[in-house]
């Protein structure tokens, strides 16, 4: 049985470039059993859920180590940011 979890994903202004909201350290933002909700990732996000496309998406323990390339957000004072596939890497 492959373990997963909801992984709360992120679109940077719907550049079709979906990734993993993470802190600087790696950690993201998931849950076991069910999807975030819209006020959960409202309240992770704030105020720039409105350019970043918020998604709670299921994703594999496999999955999830195929996001190695983290790009920061100065909207979160580079302390938070994307974590995407390397070939999906967005040029901002």
């Amino acid at each position: 049985m492959t373990k997963q979890a909801y992984f709360l994903t992120v679109d940077w202004c719907n550049s079709n470039r979906r990734g993993i909201f993470c802190k600087r350290q790696g950690q993201g933002y998931w849950k076991k059993d069910e999807p975030h909700t819209a006020d959960e990732m409202g309240n992770i996000l704030g105020p720039f859920d409105m350019i970043l496309n918020p998604k709670s998406e299921l994703l594999t323990i496999d999955q999830v180590k195929e996001y190695t390339q983290w790009i920061p957000l100065a909207e979160y004072s580079y302390e938070f940011g994307i974590a995407v596939q390397r070939n999906e890497a967005a040029v901002r």
